[in-house]
C-alpha cells in the first residue's frame, strides 16, 4: 500500500469504530494492523485524529478531517450534513435569548426543527454534527459523556457561531486546510509527485483546491493563483533539499533549520482570499473537436461572458484569466459566497438590505445604459464582497445589442424560471429584449433579501403568505420595500420600471427617507409612524378637530386644524397639524405641541 492508501485506511478504521461503537481506537491496534507508526503520528500531529490518553495507552478519536479523507463517501456526507444542520441551529440559538445554564442535545433538536420544520434528521446524525462542531470553533464550552468523550451532552454557544458566514460551505472550507498536499509531506517520494503536479512546462499554473458548484453549462472550482502555487513549489524544493553536510557549522545548521521550518509553514498555511480564484470550466469539448449546435451556443455564451467581464466594470467579478480553446475562465473568488448561500444575511433589515441592493441596482443601471440586459439575475448569481457590496456574475445569456448571432434558440426559454417575468416566460426565446426584464428580477431578489426566503412565486408579494408587512408587522420601514416591489414585480411589462436607472433613483429616495427619520405614508396615503413612547405600536387616526388659541385680550386667534392619532398598543395620543406653513410640513405630517 502507498502512504496515502495507508493513511486513508487508518482514518477509515477510526471513523467506522467511532460511528458503530461510539468508541476510540488504540494506537497499538492501529500499529499492529498497519505496521506504520510514522503515518499514525503524522495524522495525530496534524490533528486529523484527536489524541486521548497520551502516552503508552494513547487512543484516537476522529475529527471532521478524518471523515473527509477516510475514503467512505457515505459517512463523509452524513457527517457533513449533520455538521451543517447543527451550525445553522447554533447560529439560531446564538442570536436568541441566551441560556445561562447552557444547552443540552434536546435544546439543539428543538432549534433544528424550528429551522427545518418539514425535514427529519435522526438523532445519531445530529449528535455526530454536534461532536464535530468542536472542530469549527463554534462552541463556547462543552462537556462530554465521560469517560468515552464520544458525545457532547452539554454545551454553550460561542460568539463565532453568531458571526460565522457561509454556513453551508464551512465543511469544505475547514477540511480544505487538511488537504492532500498537506497529508503527503511526510514522504519524500510523494513530495516529488506534488512538485511535478505544481508545474506545467516549468511554469506555475492555476491549481485546483476544491469544487465550488456545478450547473447545466459549467463546473466551478476553487483554485490557487499562480503566485501562490509558485510559493508552495519553492517551499517543496526547500523541504526536499539535502540536509547539511558533516562539516556544517552550528550557525549554518541553525539557519537551514530555520529555512526548513519557514518552508513547511509557507506550504501548509491556509490560503488567503486574494491568493484564490474561481475556475469556471464549460462542459464543451476542447478546440478541434466537432461541436453540436447546443455546444456551439455554449461557446458563444463563454465568449459573451469574457467580452463583458473583460470591460472591468464596477460591480462585476474581476476576470483573472480566460482561455476559449480550453473552455475556461478564472474570476476573483468571493469568500462571502452568494446571496443564495446566505439567505438570512439581510432578513428583516430594511436599511442594510437596501444599501446592499443599491450597489447591485447601480451595476445593472450601468450595463443598461449601454444596451446590455443580463437576463439571469437570481441569488445564485449575486456574489457578496466585503462591506455588503453585491457583485453580479454569470453573463452567459446576456443580451448584447448589435450582436450578429443570438446565443439562444428560437424555441428556448431564457432566464431563471423562478425569477423571470411572466411576459418573458413564453416557453420560447423573447425576440424583443427590454431592460425591464432585469428590473423584474431585481425586485424578486430584493424580496428574497428582506424576507430571508429563496423564492417569491409570480407577483404574489402582496398576498398574506408572502407579504413582508405580514412577516414583519412591527417594522414600518417594510412599507418602503413593498412600494419598490409594486413598481418591479408586476404582471404586465408596461407597469414595470423601464430600467434599473429608474429603480436606482427610487432606491436612493427610499434610503434618504429611511436615514432622515421622516414619517412615511403607505400605498393608501395613510401615515406610518411608530409610537415614540412604547416603541411597539403604531399611531392610528382617532379624530379630527380644531385648536383655538386666545391672545392676552382674550380674543380668539385663527384656529389650527388638528388630526389626533392614538397608539394601538399603549394608547398614547399625538397631535398633527396638516398644511402647517413651513418647509417641514411639505415633507409630511408635523407633530404639534403647545408652547
Amino acid at each position: 500500500m502507498s502512504a496515502a492508501e495507508i493513511e486513508a485506511a487508518i482514518l477509515s478504521d477510526v471513523v467506522v469504530r467511532f460511528v458503530n461503537l461510539k468508541a476510540s481506537t488504540t494506537r497499538r491496534d492501529l500499529i499492529v494492523k498497519f505496521r506504520d507508526s510514522d503515518i499514525l503520528t503524522n495524522l495525530a500531529n496534524r490533528m486529523v485524529l484527536r489524541r486521548m490518553n497520551a502516552g503508552s495507552g494513547e487512543e484516537y478519536l476522529p475529527t471532521a478531517a478524518a471523515f473527509q479523507f477516510s475514503g467512505d463517501a457515505q459517512l463523509k456526507e452524513t457527517a457533513k450534513l449533520g455538521l451543517t444542520v447543527v451550525l445553522h441551529a447554533l447560529q439560531n440559538m446564538g442570536v436568541g435569548e441566551p441560556k445561562e445554564a447552557g444547552y443540552t442535545f434536546d435544546d439543539l433538536k428543538r432549534h433544528v426543527y424550528d429551522i427545518y420544520p418539514s425535514r427529519k434528521f435522526d438523532d445519531e446524525t445530529l449528535k455526530l454534527g454536534l461532536y464535530l462542531a468542536q472542530d469549527f470553533g463554534v462552541l463556547g464550552g462543552f462537556r462530554f459523556n465521560a469517560p468515552s468523550d464520544t458525545e457532547i451532552v452539554w454545551f454553550q454557544v460561542g460568539e463565532s457561531a453568531i458571526t460565522m458566514k457561509n454556513l453551508d460551505d464551512q465543511w469544505d472550507i475547514v477540511t480544505a486546510r487538511y488537504g492532500r498536499s498537506n497529508e503527503l509531506l511526510y514522504s519524500s517520494g510523494n513530495v516529488e509527485e506534488i512538485e511535478k503536479a505544481l508545474k506545467t512546462g516549468g511554469q506555475a499554473r492555476w491549481e485546483e483546491v476544491a469544487p465550488l458548484g456545478e450547473g447545466g453549462q459549467s463546473t466551478v472550482f476553487l483554485v490557487r493563483r499562480p503566485s501562490r502555487v509558485e510559493e508552495r513549489r519553492n517551499s517543496i524544493k526547500t523541504i526536499n533539499s539535502p540536509p547539511w553536510t558533516a562539516d556544517a557549522t552550528p550557525e549554518q545548521r541553525l539557519k537551514m533549520m530555520g529555512s526548513f521550518a519557514e518552508a513547511v509553514l509557507g506550504f501548509a498555511r491556509p490560503d488567503k482570499p486574494h491568493e484564490l480564484g474561481a475556475l469556471k470550466i464549460f462542459k464543451v469539448p476542447p478546440e478541434g473537436e466537432t461541436l453540436t449546435p447546443e455546444q456551439h451556443r455554449a461557446i458563444e455564451r463563454l465568449k459573451n461572458e469574457i467580452s463583458v467581464l473583460s470591460q472591468n466594470r464596477r460591480g462585476l467579478p474581476q476576470l483573472l484569466d480566460s482561455d476559449i480553446a480550453q473552455r475556461r475562465i478564472v474570476t476573483e473568488y468571493f469568500e462571502e459566497g452568494t446571496s443564495e448561500k446566505q439567505p438570512l444575511r439581510y432578513k428583516g433589515q430594511v436599511l442594510r438590505a437596501l444599501k446592499a441592493f443599491r450597489s447591485l441596482a447601480e451595476t445593472v443601471a450601468d450595463i443598461h445604459k449601454d444596451g446590455y440586459v443580463h437576463r439571469d439575475i437570481k441569488p445564485a448569481n449575486v456574489f457578496i464582497r466585503k462591506d455588503d457590496e453585491l457583485v453580479l456574475g454569470d453573463f452567459g445569456i446576456v443580451f448584447i445589442p448589435g450582436q450578429p448571432e443570438r446565443v439562444t434558440f428560437t424555441d428556448e426559454r431564457v432566464g431563471p424560471r423562478d425569477y423571470m417575468p411572466q411576459w418573458g416566460d413564453l416557453g420560447e426565446r423573447l425576440e424583443n429584449v427590454q431592460s425591464n426584464f432585469d428590473v423584474y428580477m431585481l425586485g424578486k431578489l430584493l424580496w428574497c433579501m428582506v424576507s430571508g426566503r429563496h423564492k417569491l412565486p409570480r407577483e404574489y408579494h402582496r398576498r398574506p403568505a408572502y407579504d413582508l408587512a405580514v412577516q414583519f408587522p412591527n417594522d414600518p420601514n417594510i412599507a418602503i420595500v413593498n412600494e419598490i416591489l409594486d413598481k418591479c414585480v408586476v404582471e404586465e411589462p408596461q407597469h414595470c420600471l423601464k430600467s434599473s436607472k429608474e429603480l436606482l433613483g427610487i432606491v436612493d429616495q427610499s434610503l434618504a427617507t429611511l436615514e432622515s427619520g421622516l414619517p412615511m405614508l403607505d400605498r393608501n396615503g395613510k401615515l406610518i409612524l411608530p409610537c415614540r413612547v412604547c416603541g411597539k405600536g403604531f399611531y392610528r387616526e382617532h379624530a379630527t378637530g380644531q385648536l383655538v388659541a386666545f391672545d392676552s385680550m382674550n380674543r380668539a386667534i385663527s384656529p389650527i386644524r388638528l388630526r389626533v392619532f392614538v397608539c394601538n398598543v399603549c394608547t398614547h395620543y399625538e397631535f398633527f397639524a396638516p398644511n402647517f406653513p413651513d418647509e417641514a410640513a411639505q415633507k409630511g405630517w408635523t407633530p404639534w405641541r403647545p408652547n
